[in-house]
């Protein structure tokens, strides 16, 4: 194998060569040189002891240092046909880093790392530039083409940043400083207030960033979670010692904090993996790992302004590409979520993604669904370590895998991680949502959807709504996950008691806004059946306006009811084709599908056995709201079956709502083609009963 390195930094003062003085090799000379490197970084992917060979040669890490500067040089000047030849590069230095600290180390002090950083810079900068709308078809394939292998080189340097960092605590630091920045002193105590604005600090030279031994790690007001480092001011102390050891020596060639902000926008969810590594490695709290140094990172992450651009621009990826929830992506950012979650930052980094713009963001509703996947029991989920990987490609003790050349993306086959049991659901964090659903998301959704209803009854024009679809798209896609998140909540018996407010000093918790919204969406919204859309959609504009103290129960003759059920030839359609065969709507017909499914949902929950919520819905007209939505409706699957069972939640040994359900009485009957057809007609008795009669068809 000794031959092996000297074979490697032979070919490698020829590449540099042809960086350096291009046409200085013979075109045959330079061709072999080429394809020997290939073959090089071939043995690295199938010999560990090739990997470990050139891995742990310092003079193997400085020559490919200088190389690699020479390339960065070329590509700089547009030089776009040496390309491949820096993507050979970083394709070995990726593979021989699997020799772990004694390789990760020698290629960050030798500059190879910096140089790296370098060319994720220039890639990041050619991926990105437009192309220009006059070229013709070859000149624009040609760019496209040239786009891609920019691509492929910054996808292959961020699993070589993965790399570097995999059990390496130096290297983890120093990467996350050169990533999100480095503050003059680093604070751990994250407060509403703390990380507001941009850092802007640049080291004029190497230079070694410090975290005061009197700053303690874990947040005064830390929404009651406990800090996994610690509360002892000793071990504060150590781990600020640490920090300070474990920032020596920080290279700050190339230093510019936030570059990785646009990657999300240049890559696809399959490509994104290696960047979401680098977050969970840093911050997610794994076997083997230092626990306090994680929490420090993803404090730090939180802290710096360029951290939350890029963990910002992931969750809006994630939402934008709409990842399945068992994909690999939606797994690796749902553990850093975690690891927000237990450092007590969850409700700060809900208020860092908001927006004065936005009643709920992309990045929040994002932030809301990952946080309802945190919660939810997992069930026979993999360990993270795998005995089957690759030969030299698992750290060990649990670490994150490690990207080789083996597969450069991790094995569809070993792509579930996660924690075995879910975190216990504090107190704080249901009060904090209730909080903010009251404050900023409750009152413009009712403004809106007052407005619908306005619109829908004549009194105000269709000109005057100025929402777009998209616009209530994102603010649909935000009251829905928190719905979603209040519905889990509700399934914990003590979130369940703050959703009621029973405790977290906010009376009546949930229940008042929850009614209030369901009646505006029954005032405003009509139920929509796919077999009957047009006729129903008109019995729905008429069901909005009831008489007084009339309420439009379903019986079991309803007209709605028989339409919607009756098997007709007529109406029966393929499933799969109703959606499709449904008109585009206008914004102000916007539905809000599913939200009144889960605002029963809801109510039934916290009523059960409850009776100062069941007194309370009463009380705000909650009951005969709940009663009305006893009928089909397709945009809220099951909605009748929910709001039955909600009904025998609310009168649960409850005599005043008994009562009120007792005096219920039918009004008045609508004709039935469906019965005229099959010669009945429905009436009324003297008990207010709906009943059937045959007509009397030889007069007509």
């Amino acid at each position: 194998m000794a031959l092996l390195e000297a074979l490697l930094v032979t070919l490698l003062f020829g590449t540099q060569a042809s960086f350096t003085h291009p046409g200085i090799l013979m075109p045959t000379v330079e061709s072999t040189g080429d394809t020997e490197l290939k073959n090089v970084v071939k043995q690295t992917q199938r010999s560990r002891e090739a990997r470990e060979t050139l891995g742990n040669s310092q003079r193997v890490w400085q020559v490919m240092m200088e190389t690699l500067r020479a390339g960065n040089e070329q590509l700089s000047a547009n030089k776009h046909h040496l390309l491949p030849k820096v993507w050979d590069l970083a394709i070995l230095a990726r593979n021989i880093l699997a020799a772990k600290e004694k390789a990760q180390n020698h290629a960050a002090v030798e500059g190879f790392e910096a140089e790296i950083r370098r060319l994720l810079s220039i890639c990041i900068d050619k991926a990105s530039k437009p192309i220009p709308p006059t070229l013709d078809k070859p000149s624009h394939d040609k760019e496209l083409q040239m786009k891609g292998g920019y691509k492929k080189v910054l996808i292959t340097s961020l699993q070589f940043l993965n790399n570097l960092m995999t059990g390496n605590e130096t290297r983890k630091l120093h990467l996350w400083l050169h990533l999100f920045g480095t503050p003059s002193s680093v604070n751990a105590n994250i407060g509403p207030s703390a990380g507001k604005s941009e850092s802007k600090n640049k080291p004029k030279a190497a230079s070694t960033p410090s975290l005061p031994s009197s700053t303690p790690l874990s947040s005064s007001g830390n929404c009651g979670f406990v800090n996994p480092a610690g509360n002892t001011a000793a071990s504060h102390m150590e781990t600020a010692a640490k920090c300070n050891s474990l920032s020596a020596g920080f290279n700050a060639k190339y230093y510019r904090p936030g570059f990785l902000t646009e990657v999300p926008r240049l890559l696809q969810p399959d490509e994104i993996e290696p960047l979401l590594m680098i977050l969970q490695s840093g911050v997610v709290n794994f076997e083997g790992a230092d626990d306090s140094m994680q929490a420090v990172r993803c404090k730090l992450l939180l802290a710096q302004g360029y951290g939350r651009a890029l963990l910002r621009e992931v969750l809006v990826f994630l939402g934008a590409w709409e990842v399945d929830e068992d994909d690999f992506c939606y797994r690796v950012l749902g553990q850093v979520v975690e690891a927000i979650l237990l450092n007590g930052l969850i409700p700060y980094a809900y208020e860092c993604f908001r927006d004065e713009k936005d009643i709920v963001t992309p990045a929040q509703s994002v932030l809301l669904k990952l946080l309802v996947s945190v919660y939810r029991p997992q069930t026979a989920l993999p360990s993270p370590v795998q005995v089957d990987w690759p030969e030299g490609t698992l750290q060990e003790g649990g670490a994150p895998a490690v990207f080789s050349a083996h597969s450069p993306t991790i094995p569809r086959d070993f792509r579930t991680y996660g924690y075995l049991n879910p975190p216990v659901i504090e107190n704080s964090i249901p009060t904090f949502f209730i909080n903010v659903f009251r404050k900023q998301v409750l009152s413009p959704v009712i403004k809106i959807i007052q407005l619908q209803g306005d619109i829908r009854s004549g009194i105000q024009a269709k000109e005057v709504f100025e929402h777009s679809l998209w616009d209530l798209d994102r603010i649909y896609e935000g009251i829905y996950q928190f719905l979603e998140l209040f519905v889990l909540f509700s399934e914990d018996e003590q979130a369940k008691e703050v959703l009621t407010g029973s405790i977290g000093g906010v009376e009546h918790g949930l229940v008042l806004d929850l009614v209030r919204l369901l009646g505006e969406l029954d005032k405003a919204i009509p139920r929509y059946i796919a077999s009957k859309a047009g006729k129903v959609s008109e019995l729905g504009k008429k069901e909005t306006k009831p008489s007084e103290n009339s309420y439009m129960v379903e019986r079991p003759f309803d007209i709605a009811s028989i339409e919607a059920e009756t098997p007709d030839d007529e109406y029966e359609e393929d499933e799969d084709d109703q959606d499709h065969d449904r008109e585009l709507v206008e914004p102000d017909e916007f539905t809000w599908p599913n939200i009144k499914r889960f605002i029963v949902i809801l109510l039934s929950s916290l009523a059960w056995h409850n009776k100062g919520i069941q007194n309370v819905v009463r009380e705000n007209g909650g009951l005969h709201v709940v009663i009305n939505q006893c009928k089909i409706d397709d945009d809220n699957p099951y909605i009748r079956e929910h709001s039955i069972l909600c009904i025998r939640a609310l009168l649960q040994d409850n005599k005043e709502n008994q009562m009120i359900v007792e005096e219920l009485n039918a009004r008045e009957t609508v004709p039935s083609e469906v019965l005229d057809k099959s010669g009945y007609e429905p009436y009324i008795d003297e008990r207010g009963r709906v009943r059937l009669k045959r007509t009397d068809k030889s007069g007509s």
